[in-house]
Order: C-alpha cells, then sequence, then structure tokens
C-alpha cells in the first residue's frame, strides 16, 4: 500500500493537513448554506410585500368605491332628499360593512361642517357653528381640486385624528349642474394596515409605510423616528402604493430575531462539520498506525487461509455424511412404511377372526342366546369396530407428511360436495340439514388429504349434533382472511352441543376426546388430529370457536397457489 511506504515525517504531519482541508471545506459550505437561507428569506420577503401591497390596495379601493357609490345614490334619487336621517342610515351602513373608515362628513359648497359621523357617533345633528373643515392645508387642497375639477378628490395623510396619521377624500355632490355639498370620508391609516397585516407578517417582518418620506405607519422591532425607520440592511424590500391620488412607499424588512435564527440554526450544522473532520483525521491517524501493524498481520492472514481450506475439506466431509444419513434415513421411512403396512395386516387379523366367530355365534347359536349373552356379544363387536377405525386412523396419521401425494389446483367445492355425499345416509337418518356455499375457490394441495379434513370435521359436526337440536344444521363456507392475500379462509359450522374453552386445544391432541364424547362413545380421539397435520402440512392453521349448547365453528386456511411457482 501507498501508506506503508510514507517516511515518518509525512505520516506524522497527514493527519493535521487533512483535518485543516476539511474544516476549511465544512467553513465554506456551512458560509454558503447561510447565504442560500438568506436568499430564501429575501424570496419570502418579496412575495409577502406584494401580497401586502396588493391587499392595501383593494382595501383603500373598496371603501372608495362604497363612499362613491353613497354619494352617486344619495345624488341620483328622486325627488331629491338631502336630510340628516338619510345621512345618517348612510354613514351607518359604511361604517358597518367597511371597516377602516374613521369619520364621515357632510361639507357645505363653501367648505362648512353641516354634518359629522364617526365610529363612536352620537346621533348626527346639524353643527349650528358650522366650523369650516378647510383649516388643514392637505383638506383645503383636495376641496379646491374638487371643487375645480367636479369630481373626486384626495388628500395626503396628516393628524387628523388626535395626531395619528389619517387620509381624507371629498367627493362633490352635483345636482341639477350645481354642487350641494361634499361627502369628507376620513380613513385611519392604522386601522387600515391593521385589516391587511396578518400574524404571521406582524410575527416575522418590521412594517413601515412612507409618504413623501414621512413615516405614517410602522410595526416592529426597529427604532422609528419621524423622518424615517432604521430597517436592516440587504433584507429590505420596498414597494410603491398607488390609488388615486395617495402615493405610499412600503417597506418589509424581517425582524433580527429571523435573520440571526439563521446562524445559529446552522451553527450546528459547522460544528459537525469541524467534528467530522477532526474524526476524520484521528481516524486517518489510526489507520497509519494500523498499516504498520500489517505486514505482521498479513502472516496470520495466510495462516488462517490455509486453516479456512483444512475447514472446508471437513465441512465437506461431513456433507458427505449428512447425505449418506439422509440416505439411510429415507431407507428407514421405507422401511417404516412397510412396517406400518404389516403391523397393520397383523392387527385387524384377529380383528376379522373375532367378527367372523361373533357372526358365526349370533347365526349359529342366536336363537339359544340370551338376551344378556347377545349384549355382550354386541359389545365385542363395537369395541372390535372401534378397534378397527383406530388402526385405519394411526395408519394414515403416520403417513401425513411421510407420503407424498401430487399437489394440484382443484375447486374446493368438488371436494365439499363429495364428503357431503360419503355422509349422507348419516345426515338423512339424523335429519340433518347441509348448506355449502356457491363461492368456494379453487385451492392447491393434495385433494385426497384435504378430503380427510372435509370428511373429518363433517363426520364430528354430524357425531355431535346432540338429540335435541329441533333444527340441525351444517353450513361449510369460505371468510376473508385477514392473513397473506394468496391465504383462503374455511369453515365448518354447526349447531351441536358446543365444546367448552378450556378443551379448545386439548381436542386436537391424539386420543383426547371430550366428556360428551365418551358418554356418546363415538369417535377414536384421532381424528382432530389428522386434520391439524394435514393442514399444517399444506401451510395452513385450524382454529375454533364455540359456546356450549350452541354449536362450533372449525377455521382453517390453504393456499390457492403454489409458492414455488
Amino acid at each position: 500500500m501507498i501508506l506503508s511506504h510514507l517516511t515518518p515525517f509525512f505520516k506524522r504531519t497527514l493527519p493535521t493537513l487533512a483535518f485543516l482541508l476539511l474544516g476549511s471545506v465544512s467553513v465554506a459550505l456551512w458560509q454558503e448554506q447561510i447565504r442560500h437561507e438568506r436568499q430564501l428569506l429575501q424570496r419570502h420577503t418579496e412575495t409577502a410585500i406584494e401580497q401586502l401591497r396588493a391587499r392595501i390596495e383593494a382595501i383603500i379601493r373598496t371603501r372608495l368605491a362604497a363612499i362613491e357609490l353613497l354619494a352617486d345614490r344619495w345624488v341620483e334619487r328622486q325627488p331629491s332628499d338631502f336630510s340628516r336621517e338619510r345621512f345618517v342610515s348612510f354613514a351607518q351602513a359604511l361604517f358597518r360593512r367597511y371597516p377602516g373608515l374613521a369619520e364621515i362628513k357632510w361639507l357645505n359648497a363653501d367648505g362648512a361642517v353641516r354634518w359629522a359621523y364617526s365610529q363612536s357617533p352620537e346621533p348626527a345633528t346639524e353643527i349650528e357653528d358650522s366650523p369650516s373643515a378647510l383649516q388643514n392645508q392637505c383638506t383645503l387642497f383636495a376641496f379646491k381640486e374638487a371643487e375645480s375639477r367636479r369630481q373626486t378628490a384626495m388628500a395626503p395623510c396628516s393628524p387628523l385624528l388626535q395626531g395619528r396619521p389619517a387620509f381624507q377624500v371629498l367627493i362633490p355632490l352635483i345636482y341639477d349642474g350645481s354642487i350641494q355639498g361634499y361627502l369628507n370620508g376620513i380613513f385611519s391609516v392604522d386601522h387600515i394596515m391593521t385589516l391587511c397585516l396578518p400574524e404571521d407578517i406582524l410575527d416575522a417582518f418590521q412594517v413601515v409605510v412612507r409618504e413623501d418620506d414621512r413615516v405614517i405607519y410602522w410595526r416592529g422591532g426597529f427604532p422609528v423616528s419621524e423622518t424615517g425607520v432604521e430597517l436592516a440592511p440587504l433584507l429590505t424590500v420596498g414597494r410603491d402604493i398607488t390609488v388615486g391620488a395617495l402615493g405610499w412607499h412600503l417597506s418589509l424588512a424581517p425582524l433580527p430575531q429571523l435573520s440571526g435564527k439563521i446562524v445559529r440554526d446552522n451553527f450546528p450544522v459547522l460544528l459537525f462539520g469541524l467534528a467530522l473532520s477532526l474524526g476524520f483525521a484521528v481516524l486517518l491517524r489510526q489507520l497509519i498506525c494500523r498499516i504498520d501493524l500489517y505486514r505482521i498481520s498479513r502472516d496470520q492472514a495466510l495462516h488462517e487461509v490455509a486453516e479456512r481450506r483444512r475447514a472446508e475439506e471437513a465441512l465437506r466431509e461431513n456433507e458427505e455424511k449428512r447425505e449418506a444419513l439422509l440416505r439411510e434415513l429415507s431407507a428407514k421411512n421405507a422401511e417404516m412404511e412397510s412396517f406400518v403396512y404389516i403391523v397393520s395386516h397383523d392387527l385387524k387379523a384377529p380383528i376379522v377372526t373375532i367378527e367372523g366367530f361373533i357372526g358365526a355365534l349370533h347365526d349359529d347359536y342366536g336363537k339359544e342366546l340370551s338376551s344378556e349373552a347377545r349384549r355382550y356379544l354386541r359389545y365385542i363387536s363395537d369395541a372390535a369396530r372401534k378397534m378397527e377405525s383406530l388402526i385405519n386412523d394411526l395408519l394414515n396419521l403416520s403417513r401425513i407428511g411421510r407420503v407424498l401425494e401430487t399437489r394440484s389446483i382443484f375447486p374446493m367445492q368438488c371436494v365439499v360436495e363429495e364428503a357431503v355425499a360419503m355422509l349422507q345416509p348419516q345426515l338423512d337418518a339424523r335429519g340433518i340439514r347441509v348448506e355449502i356455499a356457491k363461492d368456494l375457490p379453487e385451492i392447491f394441495g393434495e385433494q385426497k388429504r384435504i378430503m380427510q379434513v372435509m370428511d373429518n370435521l363433517l363426520s364430528n359436526a354430524v357425531k355431535y349434533m346432540g338429540p335435541g337440536q329441533p333444527a340441525p344444521c351444517i353450513r361449510v363456507g369460505v371468510m376473508k382472511s385477514n392473513g397473506a392475500r394468496d391465504e383462503k379462509s374455511f369453515f365448518v359450522e354447526d349447531n351441536g352441543v358446543g365444546i367448552e374453552e378450556q378443551y379448545f386445544e386439548k381436542i386436537f391432541q391424539i386420543f383426547q376426546r371430550l366428556p360428551s364424547s365418551r358418554r356418546m362413545g363415538e369417535g377414536t380421539g384421532v381424528g382432530l388430529t389428522i386434520v391439524r397435520r394435514i393442514i399444517q402440512q399444506h401451510g395452513g392453521r385450524v382454529w375454533l370457536t364455540s359456546k356450549p349448547g350452541k354449536g362450533t365453528t372449525f377455521f382453517f386456511t390453504l393456499k390457492d397457489h403454489d409458492e414455488e411457482a
């Protein structure tokens, strides 16, 4: 390796050089991130001021349009009505619908105030002294302009509302070619801006509005003077607001905590970069130290390679032994299969003999036998048949999983109908009705084994139906599975004697039977064990729900396709 041939001096200084280089890159990336976030803040400020400018212009225009509409409706009425009551009704409607209007006045043609209506008015009355509204220079300028041009005139902002800035509009009321008076609307700048400013702008920005280099409104955390406001450099954005004769300049600047937050939020990134650089330098130092140990570890690695080869040889020998054991196990299974058949045949032979002699006794000495003797013979015959059934069940249980049948896709509907047909004599004898769903799907598995499952479940339902059930019924169907999509859930439901919850798991164990089944004298205790073994061999599961006296429902799941396909 290259590092193994470096001089000792260069090995000592290389980690320091790496830290300086990576640290410089971290600082540069940190500064670039701050610049980028400030650009985003600048764009956000520009978007906010555009929205605020449009909102201010829209609100002012709507209020001017409302006063002009009032003037038009006043003049156009026939016959004319320049009464105080009409003035008050119009003024109240304006104040109610258009917040921001501070005061509205009726001026006579000479500029004297005839009526006045404000935000907290007494009922408007005629003002006896008729004070002139033209004492303010801005009002006088607008009055002369409205008089000469006979159209709406606007006055710039002036301290009309207890020292707070307000702007006003004068609309001449022209009737029969002559000016009957003027509508004078006074608007509070503070109120207009309060309507326009949403909470997110108030929380994030300083807002300043100027008119002719005079500050008429401000909100924020910077120092303000009467002639100007000290705003944050670089991030301040300005826009002009023009509505009629009004000419305002709107300025928006992020509050200091926002710009400072950019640096504070990114400072951990700088620390992380420096820590990463330091960590890399430390790791580089450790790497150099470890390289010095390479020659020693190389010999050890060669030794380990040799050991691994020997281990692979041992594994190969173990694999051969395992295959030999598997072949031996396969032979043992074949031998076991033969043994099971032989044992079952040998066990069945005495049973057949017993059955034969019982039949001979009935045929030859039936008339001479007492009723008690015939009852004993019946007990012996029932025990022999039960023994034969038990041997058959054990044989079937031993073959599950050991003797595999060919698996295929087949319709579950046919399997259920065939199982019901086999039990039809017992069903007719007990008057049991069987309901089979029409939408049973196709499944994948060993058809013969699934037939055993259905035969055992249906047989159990018939055996434990109970003699006192007035309308015995067995239902077979399918339900939507909560598990895998390729899994189908089937159920076999009866309204028989039911099973107590404490026996739910026990009945699936071999030779375990319910107390009620012992009283009835039916079953071998192997059927449900066979059901569970077959379902598990097919990758499914089986469970039940039951209430004593109301019936039992067995559920089981099966796949609908070959998982290896």
